[in-house]
């Protein structure tokens, strides 16, 4: 009898679990349901060129529709999974019930919503899906003055969007300084200047107290130092809380996002997740973390073809992330939470540098900026364990290169 898995969620995630099921040799059926309107789909795009119009929505589809036929993948879009069966293992859509060999929860994170009277107003945005974004861009087109709630990448990506358009733009931070939770302060300070020589205004320390409406329509916010502030829009980008409920339900263990070991699996045999969700082993760093990447989820699908399949694959990747904004390329390795100083590797002046974070003289994550190059060395050496001292790259004579050089 023919095998049967099941996907919950499309995006990076999910819909990787399908095309590797199929590259791994898996014969049976696959059947991926999604919530979507739409075929899978890229989703960095939606915070940057698809804001500016440079990218169609037929540019940010994973695959052609042929291809799901020709690989017998069933989509079923607008199909939302209710609950889980875990003894009888079925899914309930709708009316309809789908049964299971193994189930993979895919179900992503949801934006972390402002918790304030009038914040559901019809122009407080926030932005995860395609139709966040196309509402977005609805707005960006038709208002003059948008306001970011959150100094975090998204909303620096969103910002350098919208400031391009040629609008204005504001962004509130509680915090007091932007990008305060993953780097120094030089860094925090070379990001607020690029914007702000671009024209967005960075309110630090600052956040939102109340919410003025006229009809159902935000016309202003009073802001934590009494300051009345008139928008035309808000969008939202304070953080993002995993999609945990499907599995809370069935009785699969979850804690910050559901619960899986090395290999993807919950702590139901049957059922197996990746993605935004999950809350992980990672035996590189030998912590449980959750990461919003999609690195992460590209290398926990194939995590989940292997373990569906029968075979050992670990995950083991090293935590990288990337970000565009204006002219600069920006990519992260590693985390720096912990690290007791900072390097500067280059000329920050110029936009052109890789900031070094150490713990205890030893290398745990690079923040590059336009130097791609150099980073992917780091990036390299730190997911291959290379110890790499802060000594060594305080040297003046120091290069990337020389990582594997033998000289480091």
């Amino acid at each position: 009898m023919s095998l049967q898995a099941i996907i919950v969620g499309s995006s990076h995630a999910g819909a990787n679990v399908a095309y590797n099921l199929r590259k791994d040799g898996f014969n049976g059926k696959i059947d991926l349901f999604t919530k979507e309107k739409i075929f899978p789909y890229h989703r960095p795009p939606l915070s940057k060129d698809f804001l500016k119009n440079l990218t169609p929505i037929d540019k940010l589809f994973f695959k052609p529709e042929k291809f799901y036929a020709e690989n017998q993948i069933n989509i079923h879009t607008q199909s939302e999974v209710h609950s889980i069966n875990p003894e009888n293992k079925y899914i309930n859509v709708s009316d309809s019930q789908f049964s299971y060999d193994s189930l993979v929860l895919a179900t992503g994170s949801s934006p972390r919503k402002l918790n304030l009277v009038n914040s559901e107003a019809d122009n407080i945005l926030y932005l995860r899906d395609i139709s966040d974004a196309k509402k977005i861009k609805t707005y960006i087109e038709a208002v003059e003055h948008i306001t970011l709630i959150g100094g975090g990448y998204i909303g620096l990506e969103v910002a350098a969007a919208i400031i391009e358009s040629g609008k204005m733009v504001t962004i509130l931070e509680l915090e007091d300084r932007i990008l305060k939770r993953v780097t120094n302060e030089e860094i925090s300070n070379f990001y607020h200047n690029y914007h702000s020589k671009k024209g967005v205004d960075i309110r630090c320390g600052t956040g939102l107290e109340t919410i003025q409406l006229e009809g159902n329509k935000m016309i202003s916010v009073r802001l934590t130092n009494n300051e009345t502030l008139k928008t035309d829009c808000l969008i939202v980008g304070i953080g993002a809380i995993p999609n945990v409920d499907l599995a809370e339900a069935a009785g699969i263990k979850c804690n910050n996002g559901i619960v899986v070991d090395q290999f993807c699996r919950t702590s139901n045999p049957h059922v197996l997740a990746a993605g935004d969700c999950t809350f992980h082993f990672n035996t590189l760093l030998q912590k449980n973390l959750r990461l919003e990447s999609v690195p992460n989820a590209l290398a926990q699908s194939k995590v989940v073809s292997s373990s569906i399949l029968g075979n050992d694959l670990e995950y083991s990747d090293f935590p990288w992330f990337w970000s565009d904004q204006y002219d600069l390329k920006l990519q992260m390795a590693g985390l720096s939470h912990g690290f007791d100083e900072c390097f500067i590797y280059g000329d920050l002046n110029n936009a052109n540098f890789i900031a070094c974070y150490g713990k205890n003289d030893t290398l745990i994550s690079v923040d590059s900026v336009n130097s791609s190059k150099g980073f992917m060395l780091f990036k390299k050496a730190l997911s291959n364990g290379h110890r790499i001292s802060m000594s060594l790259i305080k040297d003046k004579s120091f290069s990337p290169e020389n990582i594997f050089s033998g000289t480091s």
